[in-house]
């Protein structure tokens, strides 16, 4: 059998591997810099909700690519701690209700903002801005490809 047919030598293997490596070090990176008491799925969805104003909490859990029932476990810990509200709409509103930030959300969030360009800053250390911005391009072609296939599967059943 060729080394090449090997699964560990795969698109997927490797795709695989390298994202779990990268959230394991984003993970401990974010632990040791940023010391207000939330944590990096936490930032992600204040990210999610500052870039995407009025996002219900289902179409955030498809945008993250998590189970609505993790994403409902991390807002309610969000509002616990007070760094978003739940908007309700008024009766006469057919919108569904969504998150927004509140002021020590935004404030929490303004201070990490740096901190997270300083991750990229350490992968730049080893690669040029151009194939920074290449890899992420493709990163996002191949994800919208496999998002495509995936609907028509889904389609078809």
């Amino acid at each position: 059998m060729e080394k090449s047919s090997r699964f560990v030598n795969s698109l997927s293997f490797q795709l695989e591997i390298t994202a779990k490596i990268f959230r394991n070090l984003a993970e401990n990176y974010f632990q040791q810099e940023v010391k207000n008491n939330i944590t990096l799925e936490e930032y992600v969805v204040l990210d999610t909700l500052v870039c995407y104003p009025h996002i219900d909490k289902n179409t955030l859990a498809k945008t993250l690519v998590k189970d609505k029932a993790t994403v409902e476990k991390t807002l309610a810990r969000l509002e616990k701690k007070k760094l978003i509200k739940e908007v309700k709409n008024g009766p006469s509103e057919i919108k569904v209700n969504h998150y927004e930030l509140t002021k020590e959300g935004s404030r929490i969030y303004q201070e990490i903002v740096p901190k997270n360009d300083k991750m990229v800053g350490i992968l730049a250390q080893f690669l040029t801005e151009n194939e920074l911005i290449s890899f992420t391009k493709s990163l996002l072609k191949i994800r919208n490809i496999l998002i495509s296939l995936s609907d028509t599967e889904y389609k078809n059943q």
